[in-house]
């Protein structure tokens, strides 16, 4: 293959910009698509990395070289790309971002009509096929696995047809409209809020939603920017979470929310700067979601604590845990017929958002709960926060089945149940755990939740130490 399809991973289209993918790569990723759908528009959008517009306009050009017209969204965030496919049904729709990657990275993410996720399993087999058949004959000079600069050229598919068209659509009002619509503004209280969109996407969101929200909203790196001068977009990282943290001490707020480069995760910090973790925000959004609407389906990722099943069936609900990973949760909300899911990374899903997730929806539901129960966000952390949780703990391991298989042997004894709905998950009296491999990292991801941190501690170290005696090393 004259270029590396290690940038082909399970839920995106990932790499080094320009070594590992470039605008030629783009161009001919554009023309896979057209051929691979077949039927247009196409949607495109581009998040504020540097090489975004370039890399959008060049799929754009592949798109549009096959006669299929393309809706040209502009610069977006994943999550109101989600909305453009739903609300516009286009029969695909594509953003160029790599979420919360470093600056030199760049991607692909991609949903087809009815909000079905392009991931390894379903879409880019296809794709890849489609690319490896225009180089079969020959592979054009300069090209090499793994290296691809912008003079190498891939070979263009010249068919005589037209040129598809470009239109450009401005989404903004209708999704602003769209965000407002999951709330009753009139009881929303004055609360006091800093927001952290870390110069990625959510900043355009936050500034068009400051005006039209009786809440005071602290801005923080507004100003989209891929060169990330303050801090990378990622909030699951401690050190980027350094600057909200000051300000919602400095400015006595009631909470913060920092979000990711592309908008479509979050993370909810207390007046006092302690985060909620994804666990618990679940379970509150669905308390606040089963209050407001009456018993339904509410789904919940492998990851997740106790805690959410429990405050599902509290309020009537029905849970069902599912896999870690967005494309896979989206195909579960329509399965199931969700209400709402949650995940542990900071993903939230909506039925009346198409199924999917968004980071907005999720921030403005909780601001809704906040102002209805008037409680302080950190004494709603402690009231659930049940179960001590480790946190995810990251092991290099080459040869992460064989651990897998080995641990299963070995800890099955006294386990009350075992299940292997994402990776490895122990249940015992007293505590559990989840073992799986990552899907975008070669790692192996450890989470343990107990009924107290002695256990916790105790039960983290002798995992710890027989991954270790298996030849993991914790990252």
């Amino acid at each position: 293959m004259p270029f590396d399809l290690k940038i082909f991973h399970d839920y995106d289209i990932r790499g080094i910009y320009p070594t590992e993918i470039n605008e030629s790569i783009y161009t001919l990723i554009g023309q896979a698509l057209a051929k691979y759908v077949k039927i247009g528009p196409i949607a495109v959008g581009h998040d504020m990395r540097i090489s975004s517009p370039s890399l959008s306009r060049a799929l754009i050009e592949g798109i549009t070289s096959l006669g299929i017209d393309v809706v040209d969204l502009g610069l977006i965030s994943t999550e109101m790309l989600y909305f453009a496919c739903g609300k516009y049904d286009y029969p695909l729709s594509c953003i160029v971002s790599a979420s919360h990657n470093p600056p030199e990275y760049n991607g692909l993410k991609g949903v087809l009509r009815g909000m079905i996720a392009l991931n390894g399993s379903y879409g880019f087999p296809e794709i890849k096929e489609i690319i490896a058949k225009q180089f079969s004959d020959k592979t054009p000079r300069g090209w090499q696995a793994g290296v691809a600069t912008q003079a190498m050229t891939p070979p263009m598919v010249k068919e005589s047809r037209k040129i598809g068209t470009v239109t450009t659509k401005n989404i903004l009002t209708d999704w602003i409209s769209h965000l407002l619509s999951f709330v009753d503004e009139k009881f929303l209280k004055p609360l006091k809020v800093v927001v952290d969109a870390g110069n990625g996407m959510a900043g355009i969101t936050w500034q068009n939603l400051m005006a039209k929200l009786p809440i005071e909203i602290i801005p923080l790196y507004f100003e989209p920017d891929g060169t990330f001068p303050h801090h990378i977009p990622n909030p699951l990282e401690e050190s980027n979470l350094k600057d909200i943290k000051k300000k919602i001490r400095q400015e006595n707020a009631d909470c913060g929310f920092a979000f990711d480069g592309d908008a479509d995760r979050f993370f909810i910090l207390d007046g006092k700067g302690e985060v909620l973790s994804g666990t618990i925000t679940t379970a509150i959004l669905a308390s606040h979601l089963l209050q407001k609407h009456g018993p339904a389906s509410i789904l919940y990722n492998a990851i997740c604590g106790r805690i959410v099943p429990e405050t599902i069936k509290k309020y009537h609900g029905t849970p069902y845990r599912v896999r870690v990973g967005h494309s896979f949760i989206k195909q579960y909300m329509r399965q199931f017929d969700g209400l709402f899911a949650g995940e542990h990374s900071g993903h939230y899903y909506f039925k009346y958002n198409h199924y999917a997730d968004s980071s907005a929806i999720a921030a403005l539901l909780f601001l809704e709960y906040v102002s209805k129960v008037g409680k302080k966000v950190s004494d709603m952390r402690l009231e659930f926060d049940k179960y001590p949780q480790s946190g995810e703990l990251n092991f290099l391991a080459p040869n992460i089945d064989e651990i897998l298989n080995t641990i299963r042997t070995n800890q099955s004894k006294k386990a009350t149940s075992i299940d292997e709905i994402d990776g490895l998950s122990i249940w015992y009296p007293t505590w559990w755990f989840n073992m799986r491999a990552s899907k975008t990292e070669p790692l192996l991801r450890l989470n343990i939740e107990a009924d107290n941190k002695t256990i916790l501690q105790e039960k983290k170290t002798q995992l710890i130490d027989k991954l270790l005696t298996l030849g993991a090393k914790l990252k």
